[in-house]
């Protein structure tokens, strides 16, 4: 078995070739190589796309990794920058409200299942729609125009807002 370990560690360990260790140092070595390669594998995942700090834990517990470890590396992404949960879910708020045209009832669920929280998504769905930069409002009558006839029913209008999330709520932002 293969462990790569820091230069940093291997002298604060202060482990000469050749030389016999512990258990407890093994375990230490263990540790720093997990956190390594959960590191390399973090990393990986957001060189393909951006995912909230718990996805990532949640991608690197299915890889294999601690919890603990996986905590670990998912809050040092944070802490790096290379997660930035309220620049991707500005983003992602205003792909699916003015892209996909949808409502809030589609949004909020949607941006759950990738894991952020209900709390992150109404404050910066509240901060777009506060700045101009969605209407909810203009994007169902878009959605109406897009996809019904102008005669349409009040019935079938109804349908096919509530199918793409829309309530009373954001018909009057």
């Amino acid at each position: 078995v293969r462990y790569t370990v820091t230069a940093v560690l291997f002298e604060s360990l202060g482990l000469l070739r050749g030389e016999e260790i512990t258990d407890a140092v093994l375990d230490e070595i263990v540790d720093s190589d997990n956190r390594y390669r959960a590191t390399k594998k973090a990393l990986s995942l957001l060189s393909i796309s951006d995912v909230s700090e718990r996805a990532l834990v949640l991608k690197l517990r299915r890889a294999g990794y601690p919890r603990e470890v996986a905590e670990a590396v998912a809050c040092e992404m944070v802490r790096l920058g290379y997660i930035d949960e309220k620049r991707q879910l500005s983003r992602l708020v205003l792909r699916e409200a003015n892209d996909k045209l949808h409502g809030r009832g589609q949004i909020i669920p949607r941006l759950i299942a990738k894991g952020y929280s209900v709390r992150d998504i109404e404050a910066v769905l509240r901060e777009l729609t506060d700045s101009g930069e969605v209407s909810l409002t203009e994007n169902a009558q878009k959605l109406k125009k897009k996809m019904l006839p102008e005669d349409a029913s009040p019935d079938k209008v109804r349908q096919l807002l509530y199918k793409y999330g829309y309530g009373a709520k954001d018909l009057y932002d």
